[in-house]
């Protein structure tokens, strides 16, 4: 056992002796909370408290629970990779494959990526003739997804949601989604979570046997758990109690996609008489940034207290860098990145995070033209490609004949001759006469059919049959490269091999080929069904490979759970971070507050925060001011850069003339240009829009310095076309704003 707490603190140590009951881990950033799971997992064999496939341990990607498994061999050997682990999907996944029966299922379901669930709901919309433009397939898959995040299954949806115009269209594209997943003998993502309850609530001898199967139940990054996630935890536990989860209320920032932070906040009501045991030593980060972390997540309201310290140096100052626009935001990240490779980083040590996937462009472009390697993580990803989206269909059609949205992708890819007319009657046949679309393939006559089509049709048919027939036989790998050459689909890539496109789906095609090759290699037995679980189950984190030595670019969200010596985070503006629309509900900026945290807390070493006075946004510039938040680090944490110039600026800005100030306008559109030669004329007309009359008989002119309610003193840039007169307005402190001239007094 000693070996097993060696380089243990008090606090890790205590967490991992206590394992009856209830135990609720409050682990701060880099405070070693996978040592403790993996060790207490450890303990709890070695102790004989029960065996390795009675023991539960649930993460929220693959990768997380693959290094976990791997810790786990090495410090007790081959018997340790018995443990039930991964994440609630691919556990539930498993689980559904033995029981999805019971709810009229086959154990061959498909499982609906993202993209998949959206063009499902598409074509529906499309069949139900709803207008794309009050309703969007986008808002009904977040509407879907909500609600059965909220364990709200279509009967009750009306009943609970606000009632709105679209209420009852909304529920009757969920109704007709589940219906269709139904008759594709198909489940999206949700219904991974959601299926497991509706069959213990069904089937309770189910439930039983679930909670007598397992001893322990270990859950890492429980803060991220959604209401369903919360249920199956509960279930399962109820009658041992022997739960354990670990997290950090402070790193909750997935409220957007269901996540529930009430879920931590409230164990200790949930949980009877829980052990809770705090983790505040932090093993990453510099005194300095865990000062300024701690600093700014305080200010949240909800939250449990905590104090993270470290035995670490005090480390350099984070730098706040303010730059001129968005492009010069990236010149200075991408410069700082190459010195410090000249200075004997590697590249792989940078990080750069961003609010919005938007944000990367400028970055790219900037290290591209340094020809500073780099990887973006979040980006399209291999398994999105459409050459790798089209081979996976295939091969979902041959698992699951049912699969209607695979079967739809791949009839006439490559062209076959089977156009959208022929494909609407088949499916038009299939809904009248209650038969999947691959059932309705065999009528194609009655389906009205002419004969060139039929023949194709029969033609697809047959060749899908012989590659189904042919799977009994061959091994993963071999059944890809049999789909690939039969189906035609690499050699229409083959006759056109000067095409570079072409060139690179070809090399994308192979690489999925060895994917395959890796999966049955590593998973002795491993079927087609098997693998294609696995992929649908990737996420962006689990396809990134650390290996390479490459500048990370990933968004926020993306970077909970990594570290890297120098961290810059990007774009900190106020209404870009925090987004605008969060700071309307305290709730939602607290949110957007604990993911500046978890940025901040990503660094190890050297934290670099970038914001900018004007940025392009919708083709126009626009005025940026400093996000909030950089207010709240403490004075003696930060080192600001580039600020001395917006001060100069508006020292300068302020004792100029119209004419000067045209010339020196960075925001916004610029006054139109005077030809040469021509002396700018004091007469007005009546309908003159860049002067107003106000309470006395003057008019406001461009060049003049007037004072705003809010934004204090300014200087008028131009007036702005409108239907009431209005003015572009720079203000002290670089704000520049548009507005309406009844607003504005002038300053004596």
């Amino acid at each position: 056992m000693t070996h097993l707490l060696d380089n243990l603190n008090p606090r890790q140590r205590e967490a991992v002796l206590t394992t009856d009951g209830p135990l609720l881990i409050f682990a701060g950033a880099g405070s070693g909370k996978t040592r403790v799971l993996v060790r207490k997992i450890a303990y709890l064999l070695e102790q004989k408290k029960t065996v390795p496939e009675r023991i539960l341990a649930v993460t929220f990607t693959n990768k997380a629970a693959g290094e976990m498994r791997e810790r786990l061999i090495h410090m007790l050997g081959p018997e340790a990779a018995r443990v039930s682990m991964g994440t609630f999907h691919s556990i539930n996944a498993r689980f559904l494959r033995k029981e999805a029966h019971r709810l009229g299922y086959t154990r061959d379901f498909t499982i609906y990526d993202a993209a998949d669930s959206l063009q499902l709901i598409r074509d529906l919309m499309h069949s139900m003739a709803v207008n794309a433009v009050s309703l969007t397939a986008n808002g009904m898959k977040y509407f879907i997804s909500d609600c059965k995040q909220q364990m709200i299954l279509p009967d009750q949806a009306l009943k609970v949601m606000r009632s709105d115009f679209l209420a009852e269209k909304k529920v009757a594209i969920y109704k007709a989604y589940q219906q269709q997943l139904k008759t594709n003998n198909a489940m999206d993502f949700d219904d991974l979570l959601i299926m497991p309850l509706l069959i213990f609530e069904k089937f309770p001898e189910v439930l039983t046997l679930m909670q007598y199967r397992y001893d322990y139940i270990l859950v890492d990054e429980y803060q991220d758990t959604n209401r369903v996630q919360f249920l199956f935890l509960k279930a399962l536990s109820e009658k041992h109690h022997n739960i354990c989860v670990v997290g950090d209320d402070d790193q909750s920032i997935y409220g957007w996609r269901g996540a529930d932070i009430r879920n931590i906040l409230d164990f200790e009501e949930t949980f009877p008489n829980p052990t809770i045991i705090k983790l505040e030593q932090n093993y990453r980060s510099t005194a300095t940034i865990l000062k300024a972390a701690s600093a700014v997540v305080k200010k949240n309201r909800n939250r449990k207290d905590k104090t993270l310290w470290t035995e670490s140096d005090k480390g350099e100052k984070i730098i706040l860098h303010q730059a001129e626009t968005d492009h010069d935001e990236a010149e200075y990240i991408a410069n700082t990145i190459r010195e410090n490779h000249f200075r004997g980083f590697r590249y792989r040590d940078h990080a750069i995070l961003y609010r919005t996937n938007a944000q990367s462009r400028q970055l790219e472009e900037a290290l591209l033209n340094r020809q500073i390697r780099y990887i973006i993580v979040g980006g399209t990803r291999f398994y999105d490609r459409k050459e790798i989206k089209d081979i996976m269909a295939y091969l979902r059609v041959l698992v699951n004949p049912s699969d209607a949205v695979s079967l739809k992708r791949i009839i006439n890819n490559p062209t076959r001759g089977i156009g959208k007319t022929s494909l609407e009657r088949l499916e038009d046949f299939a809904e009248e006469t209650h038969r999947t679309l691959w059932e309705a393939l065999q009528y194609p006559e009655e389906a009205g059919l002419g004969s060139a089509a039929r023949h194709r049709v029969k033609s697809f048919l047959s060749m899908m049959v012989h590659l189904r027939s042919r799977l009994e036989t061959l091994t993963l790998t071999d059944a890809v490269k049999e789909v690939l050459r039969v189906s035609g689909y690499q050699s229409q890539y083959e006759t056109d091999d000067k095409n570079n496109e072409n060139e690179d789906r070809l090399e994308n095609l192979e690489e999925f080929v060895n994917s395959a090759g890796e999966f049955e290699q590593n998973n002795e037995g491993a079927t087609l069904e098997d693998f294609l679980q696995e992929l649908s189950l990737l996420t962006d984190v689990d396809q990134w490979e650390d290996a390479a030595d490459a500048v990370v670019l990933m968004t926020l969200h993306s970077a909970k759970g990594l570290e890297f010596p120098i961290v810059f985070i990007s774009g900190l503006e106020d209404g870009l971070f925090p987004l605008e629309r969060a700071k309307e509900k305290e709730e939602e900026l607290e949110e957007e507050r604990r993911l500046f945290y978890v940025g901040i807390t990503r660094a190890m070493k050297h934290c670099v925060l970038t914001c900018v006075r004007r940025r392009l946004r919708y083709g126009q510039w626009m005025p940026s001011i400093a996000s909030p938040f950089t207010q709240e680090i403490p004075p003696d944490c930060l080192e600001k850069t580039g600020f001395e110039k917006q001060k100069s600026r508006d020292r300068f800005l302020f004792g100029l003339g119209e004419r000067d100030i045209e010339r020196s306008f960075v925001g916004g559109s610029s006054p139109p240009k005077r030809k040469s030669g021509s002396t700018p004329s004091r007469k007005k007309t009546a309908n003159d829009s860049s002067t107003l009359p106000l309470a006395s008989s003057r008019r406001i002119r461009v060049g003049d310095t007037v004072n705003h309610k809010v934004y204090g003193r300014g200087k008028v840039l131009t007036s702005v076309p409108s239907s009431q007169p209005a003015f572009r307005v720079a203000f002290q402190g670089g704000v520049v704003k548009t507005i309406a001239a009844k607003f504005l007094q002038f300053s004596e």
